[in-house]
C-alpha cells in the first residue's frame, strides 16, 4: 500500500480556529497528488474552521459524531488566496468596479470592456458595495483593517475609516449612506458614514459573516456562523434589539423585496431558515444541500435559491410556500450566482473548475457551460442586462459574457490598465 494512501489524522485540538485552518492548509499543499486522505480531530470550535475551509473551497465534511472532519486533499478545488479580481459592484451608468491586484480597484466601461483607471485602496481590499443611491462606493480593505469610501462622481477617494480587524463583506444601507462592515475577529459590526465616521460599534456573535439591511431601512440582520444565530439590529437606532436561534453555521444572508421574510443559509445544516421580520421568528426551515451558503430571490419574488457549496448545486424553492421545487446540478464549488434584471438567466461561478454555467431559469436546468479565468467569484450585470461580468481572482481578470449569444467575448485585465 502506498504510504501517502493511508488515511493520516491530525490532532487539532485546542487550537483557535484560524490556526486549525492554517494548519490544514499546509497539509493540503504538502498531501496534494499523492492520493492521501486527511482526517482532524476537533473540539468546540470545528464549526468555525469547517466554515472558513468550506468558504475557501477546501472538500471538507463532518465525521463521528462532530468530532472529526475530513479533506478530500484530492477531490477539494480550494481559492488561491490571490489578491486578484474576486468582487464587482455594476453603477448605473455603466461602470463596473473590481478590486484587483496592488491594493486597487479597478474601474470598467461595460460598454468598452476596456480599464479607465485605478483606485488606489488600503491593504488588500476584498470586497465591494455601492451606495443605494450609487454615489458612494465602499471598499473592504482586510490587511488595514479599514473601508475606503469613493465619490463615484469623481472616482476620487472621500475619506478612509476604521472598521474593526479584517472587515470583509460591507453592506450599505439602502436608504442612508451608511456602511455596515462586520469583523469576525472582533466580534463586532462597524458602521460608517459616508464621509468616513464611525457612528456606531456593535458587539455581535461569534464569527459574524455577512450582513444585510432590510429594504425599508428598518433591521440589520447579522448573521453569525459561530454562534448559530442572527443578530437583530435596530438600524434605526444603532443598537441589538434581540437574537434569533437558526441552523447551524449561518453566513450569508437575503431579505425578500418586500421585506416581510429574510432567508438564512445555515452552511453547516445544509438548510435555509426562513425568518418573519415582523417578530423576528423563524417560520420555517427549507431543506438545502451539502454547504448551503449563499440564498437568492428572483426579482419578482415568486423563487428563491440557494449556492450549496459542497455538492456543486442550487436549490430552488417557492417563496408562497417553502417548498422544494428542483436541484440544479452546476459546476465544481458554486462560491456565487446572481440572477439576470430580466430574470431569464441565472450565472453561476464554478470557482473549482474556472467555469460559468448559465442555466435558463424558466427551466431552471444548465444550458451552457463556458470556461473563463481561474477561480471565479462575484458576478454583475451592465445596465441593459445584456451581458454578465465575472470576476476571476487567480488570473486577475473580468470574464465578459454574452447572455444571449451564451459565450465569452472578453476577459479583461483588471491589474493592467489598457492601451488602445
Amino acid at each position: 500500500m502506498n504510504e501517502f494512501a493511508k488515511p493520516k489524522c491530525v490532532d487539532l485540538r485546542g487550537l483557535a480556529p484560524e490556526r486549525q485552518a492554517a494548519l490544514l492548509r499546509e497539509q493540503y499543499v504538502a498531501l496534494k497528488g499523492t492520493g492521501a486522505s486527511l482526517r482532524m480531530q476537533v473540539d468546540a470550535a470545528w464549526e468555525q474552521t469547517y466554515v472558513m475551509m468550506i468558504e475557501s473551497g477546501y472538500r471538507v465534511s463532518i465525521e463521528r459524531g462532530a468530532t472529526t472532519l475530513a479533506l478530500d486533499v484530492d477531490g477539494s478545488t480550494p481559492r488561491p488566496g490571490a489578491q486578484g479580481a474576486h468582487s464587482l459592484a455594476a453603477h448605473p451608468d455603466g461602470r463596473i468596479y473590481a478590486n484587483t491586484s496592488g491594493n486597487r480597484v479597478a474601474i470598467i466601461d461595460a460598454a468598452s470592456r476596456k480599464v479607465l483607471r485605478h483606485i488606489r485602496t488600503g491593504e488588500s481590499p476584498s470586497h465591494l458595495a455601492l451606495s443605494g443611491d450609487a454615489r458612494h462606493l465602499y471598499v473592504a480593505n482586510a490587511g488595514s483593517n479599514d473601508v475606503t469610501i469613493v465619490d463615484t462622481a469623481t472616482d476620487r477617494i472621500v475619506a478612509s475609516a476604521p472598521a474593526g480587524r479584517r472587515p470583509l463583506l460591507p453592506c450599505a444601507d439602502p436608504a442612508r449612506d451608511l456602511v455596515y462592515l462586520p469583523s469576525g475577529p472582533d466580534r463586532r459590526v462597524a458602521v460608517v458614514d459616508a464621509a468616513g465616521k464611525l457612528i456606531a460599534t456593535i458587539a455581535v456573535g461569534i464569527a459574524p459573516h455577512d450582513i444585510a439591511v432590510s429594504p425599508d431601512s428598518r433591521w440589520a440582520y447579522q448573521p453569525n456562523s459561530g454562534a448559530h444565530s442572527v443578530t437583530v439590529i435596530n438600524a434605526r437606532e444603532l443598537r441589538v434589539a434581540g437574537e434569533i436561534a437558526v441552523g447551524a453555521g449561518p453566513g450569508h444572508i437575503a431579505f425578500g423585496g418586500d421585506g416581510r421574510l429574510a432567508y438564512v443559509a445555515n452552511t453547516i445544516a445544509n438548510d435555509v431558515s426562513v425568518i418573519d421580520t415582523a417578530n423576528h421568528e423563524v417560520i420555517a426551515t427549507i431543506p438545502a444541500g451539502a454547504g448551503a451558503h449563499l440564498p437568492l430571490l428572483g426579482h419578482g419574488g415568486r423563487f428563491g435559491y440557494v449556492a450549496n457549496f459542497a455538492s456543486d448545486d442550487l436549490t430552488v424553492w417557492e417563496t408562497a410556500t417553502h417548498r422544494v421545487i428542483a436541484r440544479i446540478p452546476v459546476g465544481i464549488y458554486p462560491h456565487f450566482f446572481a440572477i439576470s434584471p430580466d430574470d431569464r438567466w441565472i450565472v453561476i461561478s464554478n470557482t473549482g473548475e474556472s467555469s460559468v454555467c448559465l442555466a435558463d431559469a424558466a427551466r431552471l436546468a444548465v444550458i451552457a457551460r463556458l470556461a473563463v479565468g481561474g477561480a471565479p467569484a462575484h458576478i454583475a450585470f451592465d445596465p441593459d442586462g445584456e451581458c454578465a461580468f465575472v470576476a476571476c481572482e487567480a488570473t486577475d481578470e473580468v470574464a465578459v459574457i454574452d447572455l444571449s449569444g451564451r459565450k465569452v467575448v472578453d476577459r479583461v485585465k483588471a491589474g493592467a490598465l489598457e492601451r488602445n
